[in-house]
């Protein structure tokens, strides 16, 4: 009888432990997913009698929890209650959802961490099973943390492949560093680059904490030409902690051929907070803590030369690949001595403000006038691009139908070890006889009047009105024929004598008109037309339908030097230049032209008088 009762009270003793324990378990419908995926987290609690309070899900910084339900069902008095996350991933990377707790009865049930891989686009995702972690009960109401430790050490976090090997190498550098709250990694795209071909710099400050008065020192460089590539933010999951960081990028180029090597990166940062509040104090709120030093490993580089076999003459230092070639004309129908400017335009990876000016081929039936090179940035989101701009003013001098052969420019492709050249198609130019008049100097438009006005014509014409003749005076004086005679000869000298007096008059008055509007000149046009006006006026030389080697021959005929007339035709070159190629290296500002003329000038007129 004894026996049977103390059998009844054992079998009451542990049917009233089973009725007191429950299981918990967490799953996840996949373990692989995209950035546009979602995720479904479900706990599972499992005979439960009373009440339940909500599970206490983990601190989940890579997804954001956007939906939840829960389910209950009883049987024989034995509750089965589910609980439905759906999750949105947040960033690319692994992540782990941590340990769900669950408290019933006095007890702390925890599941073990399950590890998620979140991936770009999905060609990366290779598991997307589904995966379920069973919890268990902690003793004395607390967590045992090597648990946690020991599944959160068996995962080995790494980045996600199909990253960018930049990318990659960055976030593994900062896995490596979880343990710390801050910490300053760095990393380049190539380690052996070519001369001249783009590298791209990225350095990370990571942060678990906030910080404050933070000022960053760039890497210093060694045969190596560094440029700003803009910043960017973003966060990273390490271990479970959530990271931010800030990125600045650089382009760096190999100068020579040889070691390179790029220094280490500081940030100095405080931790803590500002200097306290009433509030801060009230609620246990901690001052700014000392200064700190965070700085990134140097990285060592070998530029390599550039192969000489293959090299072509086109080749002006470009290395890379994907670049583009175009050719244009701002118009292919011209009239003889208007101009014709013709731009290439070269695009590519990497900066081109380094790489050589492109050398024009001569061009039959052009005079030539080259500008000076412009080169500048592309917007891109994901490598540094860059462009590079030749133009050419062409002057034809004559009519007919030109051609403008294809221009060569080459780069060096590192993938493929080789050369490559591109050529742009040819330009067809019409050229059409000249319909200007000759009016002194004509650089195809309407001449100043050096008065701010313009001459276009005249709409005044006087009439000549014949009446009948009357009797001259000399007629009715015909007895005084002595008189009349000396009357006539005195007319005649006085004709004379005023004639040579006003072409002495009308040259001084050109060489000091022409004087007066060079000291006034403000662009190249007034220097031309105060030069072109004196020759007209006091030489009678037309520059308008003259070329430049028939005006220096007039010149040299009219009593002018042949040093003067050399001088005059160089300073007629720079005004042409200064008028088809303003921006060529060869072009000269208004005032030094207007100073050239006037001594030019003063030359001609000591010569001529």
């Amino acid at each position: 009888m004894l026996k049977k009762l103390l059998f009844s009270l054992c079998l009451l003793f542990f049917t009233g432990l089973a009725w007191a324990q429950i299981s918990v378990s967490a799953s996840v419908d996949k373990t692989s997913l995209t950035l546009d995926d979602e995720i479904t987290l479900t706990v599972t609690v499992q005979g439960a009698v009373s009440p339940l309070t909500m599970p206490q899900l983990p601190s989940l910084p890579a997804f954001n929890v956007y939906s939840r339900e829960i389910d209950q069902t009883s049987i024989n008095g034995k509750s089965t209650s589910v609980f439905r996350y759906v999750m949105l991933p947040r960033f690319v990377g692994k992540a782990d959802i941590g340990a769900v707790t669950v408290k019933y009865n006095g007890k702390t049930y925890k599941t073990d961490p399950i590890s998620i891989s979140i991936y770009r686009n999905s060609q990366g995702v290779q598991n997307n099973r589904p995966a379920t972690s069973t919890g268990r009960a902690v003793t004395n109401g607390t967590y045992d943390s090597s648990i946690n430790t020991a599944a959160i050490s068996r995962q080995v976090q790494k980045a996600d492949e199909s990253l960018p090997p930049l990318t990659q190498n960055l976030m593994n550098q900062a896995y490596a560093r979880g343990s710390e709250n801050y910490f300053l990694v760095s990393a380049v795209s190539n380690k052996k680059p070519y001369v001249n071909e783009a590298v791209t710099l990225a350095v990370r400050f990571y942060y678990s904490r906030e910080f404050y008065d933070a000022p960053y020192q760039k890497p210093a460089v060694y045969n190596l030409f560094m440029e700003d590539a803009g910043s960017a933010e973003g966060t990273q999951s390490i271990n479970g902690v959530l990271y931010r960081y800030n990125e600045q990028r650089y382009t760096v180029t190999g100068a020579a051929p040889g070691a390179a090597s790029i220094g280490e990166a500081v940030v100095q940062y405080r931790t803590g907070s500002a200097s306290l509040s009433p509030l801060d104090r009230l609620f246990g709120g901690s001052a700014v803590g000392a200064e700190k030093t965070a700085t990134s490993k140097e990285i060592s580089l070998q530029i390599r030369p550039l192969p000489t076999n293959g090299k072509p003459n086109s080749f002006y230092g470009a290395v890379g690949q994907g670049y583009t070639l175009a050719a244009g004309a701002d118009r292919t129908q011209v009239e003889a001595g208007e101009a014709v400017t013709v731009t290439v335009t070269v695009k590519g990876p990497g900066n081109l403000k380094g790489t050589g000016d492109l050398k024009w081929p001569q061009i039959a039936g052009f005079k030539m006038y080259p500008a000076a090179a412009a080169a500048g940035s592309l917007p891109s989101s994901d490598q540094v691009r860059g462009y590079k701009e030749f133009k050419t003013v062409l002057v034809p001098s004559a009519s007919g139908i030109y051609v403008v052969p294809g221009v060569k420019w080459s780069y060096f492709n590192p993938a493929s070890g080789q050369y490559k050249t591109l050529q742009t198609e040819p330009i067809t130019v019409s050229v059409s006889p000249s319909t200007k008049k000759e009016s002194g100097f004509d650089f195809g438009s309407v001449a100043h009047t050096g008065s701010g006005f313009q001459t276009l014509g005249k709409d005044i014409a006087y009439l000549k009105t014949a009446y009948a003749p009357e009797p001259s005076v000399l007629a009715r004086l015909s007895a005084w024929q002595d008189v009349n005679w000396a009357a006539l000869v005195i007319l005649g000298l006085s004709v004379f004598f005023a004639s040579f007096g006003r072409k002495s008059m009308a040259r001084k008055r050109a060489y000091t008109h022409a004087k007066n509007l060079l000291k006034r000149a403000v662009s190249d046009e007034q220097v031309a037309e105060a030069l072109s006006g004196y020759l007209q006026q006091k030489l009678n030389i037309g520059t308008g339908s003259l070329p430049l080697r028939a005006i220096v021959t007039a010149l040299q005929k009219s009593g002018v030097t042949p040093a003067t007339a050399e001088a005059f035709s160089l300073l007629w070159q720079r005004l042409e230049t200064a008028r088809f190629a303003p921006g060529s290296p060869d072009a000269l500002d208004p005032q030094n032209l207007s100073s050239q003329g006037l001594d030019v000038l003063k030359l001609m007129e000591e010569e001529t008088k």
